[in-house]
């Protein structure tokens, strides 16, 4: 998630949220078409489908498959929004069929027929179409189309006059949730309606309104197998009915009066027999608490004697409540009422004139009305209000620029794209001084979530989100026209895990050109430069001058005469067999005899070797060529080449014709560390026999530190930083302390590669503004985003890092840099700021984050002496030292030694127990932490080294680190890198080659023949050196699953919840991933990470527009879903070759997790086993079960 802000220095800052998705640009149409009406239960729907290459060939040949759901329509008109149609208790009513596949003909269209299996239904229900149209390779689109079923021309529909509860108890069902909820003492009221699918409001006579009630009597039952389980026997009980007549163009209202409990109405066409019903709950449920139900304001109608306005004039607007009453007529921005007046409405309406103030140049205003109807105790009448809400429209139109641009409708690739435009004003007169920004972007790109060319005029003058919140509190009625009006309120806010990513390169087309000045006709040209590349690009332009805005679009085919394009997995892993698709289209104008060679390079081979074809291509013609390819083990890249020769085009001379694809491999399991420590007295160290062997040759690499000081292994900690792939909070600034102090020649020193100052300023800056994207509205910062939870803690945590990057000499936006400032000072002053979730010692908790925040603040001398005092005197909350010393710290900047040195004194002696304290810290954590603080602050010089050592034995003890354990080693050691050593030497021999290394160059990267057997370590002096070898790579043999504390289970199923056969998949199955996760303990910072084996590719719902949906699954399926809804997920994404999410994992129950996946190319693949670790105790974690192969299988 990420943010655009702008800020004109108004105190007024914009902001722009947006997520980041990965992503493939789609190569095809497909056009959906069914009944423009309503079909009946018993017609076998038919759906024209069209598919085309968006480089216009048609989609010949090419295979759909799909799946059509049938759900009820309960809101039926969408112009009738409320109405309920249809009959809640009418059962069979979800049906769905998988589809069998279809071939489309040569233009590229087929028909579609659906076998009706619903034809007894006598409510309106949906079919819902998801069609997937498959590349020649596999990969598919999938578009959506909802065809409506009515069982008669015109229906009932009642809508309830009171509002509704989103909860749920035993008495409810999926049909219930959200049903109506009133009070248990009074009439419940509805409204009745007659409607065609058009949503025209009929005229009908003697239509049947009934009130019954639900009962359920529970008892308890006992069995062998199922020992005690409850069950009910169901009552209907028909309590009332009566008989009303509908007038055209208009509705009927009934009420009942009831008692507490379950209720249905139903409603009942004597015409037809069609039965429209809903369930209403009377009276208190728990849930009210939480979400109650409130009667439905009544609608004042709101009308304006003009479709809009200029500036200054006087606006009419006609009031007509539902009854006679008082109230107010206000007209309002979202910043607040800008005018108001108090209204006496008589119940036939009235009209009021309102004056325009020129100063009120805004498009969120809108006219708002309320009318109450006062009580009457005596005639026993209820007190109503209504409320009435219209957009009040500016008139802008003179302000609107008509642009038009002109495209080729098609042209080849790599060549520029020339646009003609022109402007014109409204009244038809030339504007003056257009400025204009031509795009051109990948129709493929912009399909995936529908994007709309941006338009300014709309955007500036366009209607505006009403912005104000109605605060109705039934009960608390307002005394019409006694008293002051009230405000109201306004907007508000109430390592890589896994391994690294494979780089597979994908063509983005987004172009854009520098901004055009038209000339004084009002024309001018723009130029684009098209890469290679064939496909259907939109041409977006935006024009504007001082005061005046416009739009327009094109779209231009590119293509060339012979396109090849090539469809292969998302990426592979070492020992995966795929087979790859090559189309070659031939769009010359004639018939063509070439040869198409096919290569394959890098961590590529083609079984057999390079694959020369022949071909004969008709006009238009497009063939399939299969290619078999294996991918070679370890990380990296692999290419597939094609050369294309014979190309024959009158009047040209041609170069053979070559493309290339890079796919990225990596390998099928995820990454291992293993370290070696040892003492060298004048002796060698070597390597076990066979350490290597255990990892993939590609991808392995160490990292080899030596020192006369205990090692903190610096070089280690910061590559597993740079590393770690998953940026929460506290992970990208954990992530960037080591570019904020760490230059190229200190890394050099580490036996790391350095990067140029200018580059490592700029990911510092980009970091800083990832950072403060996680800001939330108080000051305080978010795991995930500006819309997490706070994290108290590492807002401090944050907040030290901006300052020290401020420092440092990196721009911080002073305004955040204030707002973080002042969220520190409310935690130092008030505990009860600091709301902890989940601890082991809440206490220890909130001391944690008052020292820290005092801490921060003390650098600044902004923290209040009396708040470190009043934090000295509860010390004895601390669980750890590290807060005590951060206290020490920040009682001496702010002036009091005395109690500085008892609380430095305290902390040195207090140690870290194994609990979760909620401050993202263990024992190495803390006391890294405590030695980088005695180093900054040179406090404790007697007792520094002995807590280095100390240190040192607490690394060597633990395999894992977390990010946070990483970055506070290289605090505490960064400090030790200037310190002079003794000078010592010692040399490496790795295989036939040898290294020297030395205080000056303590540390050596080692790779590629520099990791090889034999490998031996030698101390060339007498004293004693410390020797730290790290590992790390892929492992070649699939890892046994266990771990510690943590359980993790996949399984792969089908869309109706059974298990799959993942050795016989098809293309362009769907396969739903279940993954159960289990903690002995409590894991509130858990990370779930499982990647696809290459046969698979997500469906991203984050793209639902574009992709298979779960909305719609199986009962048996949906009843995972609802437990995963109740998972505790903070975190999700859907990548490119592994799906991601961040949970809090309760000791005492099983998480569900279910994403949905696609069988896309076919061929044999390696499956990763999933995994699940905590990020700040990362020795628990655990890898699952996994087959341990894939099969894909073609049409």
């Amino acid at each position: 998630r990420w943010q655009l802000v702008f800020d004109l220095g108004d105190g007024k800052p914009q902001l722009y949220e947006f997520k980041v998705e990965d992503f493939l640009p789609e190569r095809l149409a497909l056009e959906l078409k069914g009944s423009d009406t309503p079909v009946a239960p018993a017609d076998n729907p038919e759906f024209d489908i069209t598919g085309r290459y968006l480089y216009g060939a048609p989609a010949s040949g090419n295979t759909l498959t799909g799946q059509v759901y049938v759900r009820p329509l309960r809101e039926a008109v969408p112009k009738l929004p409320g109405y309920q149609f249809g009959s809640i208790t009418e059962e069979d009513l979800k049906h769905d069929l998988e589809l069998e596949p279809v071939t489309l003909d040569a233009e590229g269209h087929s028909t579609l027929a659906v076998q009706s299996e619903w034809a007894q239904a006598k409510s309106p229900l949906q079919l819902i179409l998801q069609a997937s149209l498959q590349e020649s390779g596999g990969r598919p689109i999938t578009r959506r189309l909802v065809q409506p079923i009515w069982p008669a021309e015109h229906l009932p529909g009642v809508r309830a006059l009171f509002g509704s509860s989103t909860g749920s108890d035993d008495y409810d069902d999926e049909a219930d949730k959200g049903e109506a909820q009133t009070n248990g003492d009074g009439p419940a009221e509805f409204e009745i309606v007659m409607a065609d699918a058009a949503g025209n409001k009929l005229a009908a006579d003697n239509v049947k309104v009934r009130l019954i009630r639900e009962r359920r009597d529970y008892y308890w039952n006992y069995s062998a197998n199922d020992g005690w389980s409850y069950h009910f026997n169901e009552k209907f009980l028909n309590l009332n009915e009566e008989t009303l007549n509908i007038t055209k163009d208009s509705t009927a209202k009934i009420s009942f009066p009831v008692e507490w409990g379950p209720y249905r109405v139903e409603v009942e066409d004597p015409s037809t027999g069609m039965v429209s019903s809903l369930r209403f709950w009377a009276g208190y449920r728990w849930q009210d608490n939480t979400d109650g139900g409130a009667v439905r304001p009544d609608q004042v109608k709101l009308a304006l004697d003009k479709p809009a306005y200029n500036d200054g004039n006087t606006a009419t607007v006609t009031v007509t409540p539902p009854a006679a009453g008082k109230g107010y007529l206000l007209v309002e921005s979202s910043e607040g009422p800008l005018w108001w007046k108090e209204i006496d409405v008589p119940a036939e309406g009235k009209s009021y004139e309102i004056p325009l103030d020129k100063k009120w140049a805004r498009h969120d205003l809108y006219f708002t009305a309320l009318v109450i109807r006062p009580g009457e105790r005596k005639a026993n009448v209820t007190p109503k209000r209504a409320v009435g809400v219209l957009h009040l429209p500016l008139d802008r139109a003179q302000r609107k620029l008509a642009l038009t641009v002109t495209a080729p409708e098609k042209m080849r690739p790599k060549q520029p794209l020339k646009l003609k435009i022109v402007a014109k004003n409204a009244d038809g007169s030339v504007p003056r001084q257009v400025q204009v920004l031509v795009s051109a972007v990948d129709v493929g790109i912009l399909n995936i979530t529908r994007y709309a060319t941006p338009d300014p005029f709309a955007s500036l003058f366009g209607r505006k989100q009403y912005g104000a919140d109605q605060l109705d509190i039934y009960g608390q009625l307002i005394e019409a026209g006694q008293g002051r009006l009230a405000s109201m309120a306004f907007g508000g806010d109430a390592l890589a895990k896994g391994g690294k990513r494979p780089d597979t390169s994908v063509t983005i087309v987004a172009l854009q050109s520098a901004p055009v000045t038209l000339n004084d006709a009002g024309e001018g040209e723009a130029s684009v430069d098209i890469p290679d590349f064939n496909g259907e690009l939109r041409v977006m332009a935006q024009a504007w001058t001082d005061d005046r805005y416009g739009m327009a679009e094109a779209k231009t085919v590119v293509a060339a005469p012979i396109i090849a394009e090539l469809s292969t997995p998302r990426f592979l892993a070492g020992g995966d067999q795929t087979s790859v698709a090559l189309d070659v289209s031939n769009l010359s104008g004639k018939a063509q005899k070439l040869d198409v060679k096919i290569s394959a390079e890098g961590q590529l081979s083609i079984p057999g070797g390079d694959q020369i074809k022949p071909l004969q291509l008709k006009e238009g013609q497009r063939v399939t060529l299969k290619v078999p390819v294996l991918a070679q083990g370890g990380l990296g890249q692999g290419k597939i080449k094609v050369l294309i020769e014979g190309l024959d085009l009158p009047g040209e001379t041609l170069p053979a014709f070559t493309r290339e694809w890079s796919i990225g491999v990596r390998p099928a399991y995820p990454a291992m560390l293993r370290h070696y420590r040892a003492t060298l007295n004048e002796q060698s160290w070597s390597l076990p026999d066979g350490a290597l062997e255990a990892f993939e040759p590609a991808g392995r690499e160490a990292m080899l530190s030596l020192s006369s000081r205990p090692p903190l292994n610096i070089g280690e900690q910061i590559r597993a930083l740079k590393a770690y792939p998953y940026g929460c909070l506290e992970q990208t600034a954990s992530g960037l302390y080591p570019s904020l102090y760490a230059d190229a020649a200190t890394l050099k020193r580490l036996g790391l590669t350095g990067e140029p100052d200018a580059e490592r300023k700029r990911k510092v800056e980009i970091g800083i503004e990832r950072l403060l994207g996680m800001q939330r509205y108080n000051g305080s910062f978010g795991i995930w985003g500006s819309d997490s939870d706070e994290e108290y803690w590492l807002t401090a945590y944050v907040t030290d890092f901006l300052l020290r990057a401020r420092d440092q000499g990196f721009a911080v936006p002073p305004d955040a840099l204030k707002k973080a400032s002042e969220r520190l000072l409310r935690y130092l002053q008030d505990t009860g700021q600091i709301q902890v979730n989940y601890s082991q010692n809440a206490e220890h908790t909130r001391f944690a984050v008052q020292a820290y925040a005092g801490l921060v603040l003390s650098r600044s001398q902004q923290a209040p002496l009396a708040a470190l005092r009043s934090l000295f005197d509860r010390r004895s909350d601390a669980r750890s030292g590290l807060p005590l010393v951060q206290l020490a710290v920040a009682l001496e900047k702010m002036g009091d030694k005395p109690r500085a040195d008892l609380a430095l004194s305290a902390g040195l002696a207090v140690s870290r127990k194994n609990e979760w304290l909620a401050d993202y810290g263990s024992s190495l954590r803390d006391q890294a932490l405590i030695l980088a603080l005695l180093e900054e602050n040179d406090l404790a010089r007697e007792r520094r080294d002995e807590r280095l050592f100390a240190l040192a034995d607490e690394v060597a003890a633990n395999r894992y680190l977390s990010t946070q354990e990483s970055n506070s080693l290289f605090l505490a050691g960064r400090n030790l890198l200037g310190k002079a050593e003794k000078d010592w030497t010692a040399s490496l021999a790795s295989g036939t080659q040898t290294r020297e290394l030395s205080n000056k160059q303590p540390g050596l990267k080692l790779d590629g023949g520099l990791l090889a057997s034999p490998l031996s370590v030698h101390n060339q002096g007498s004293e004693p050196l410390y020797q730290q070898l790290t590992v790390s790579g892929y492992p070649t043999q699939t890892p046994a699953a266990g771990g510690e504390n943590l359980s993790i289970r996949r399984e792969y199923l089908s869309l109706s919840g059974a298990p799959l056969n993942v050795g016989a998949l098809k293309t362009g199955q769907l396969v739903l991933v279940h993954l159960e996760i289990g903690a002995k303990q409590r894991v509130p910072d858990a990370l779930v990470v499982d990647l696809l084996p290459a046969g698979l590719e997500l469906e991203n719902q984050n793209l639902a527009q574009s992709s298979a949906s779960l909305e719609d699954a199986s009962e048996e399926v949906k009843t995972i879903r609802e437990s995963m809804e109740n998972a505790g997920i903070k975190h999700q994404e859907y990548r490119g070759d592994r799906y991601v999410a961040a949970l809090d994992i309760d000791g005492s129950s099983t998480v569900h997790l279910l994403y949905l996946a696609r069988a896309v190319t076919p061929g044999t693949y390696r499956v990763p086993p999933p995994q699940v670790e905590s990020m700040y105790r990362p020795n628990w974690q655990a890898l699952g079960d996994a087959p341990a192969q894939m099969v894909v299988k073609g049409k």
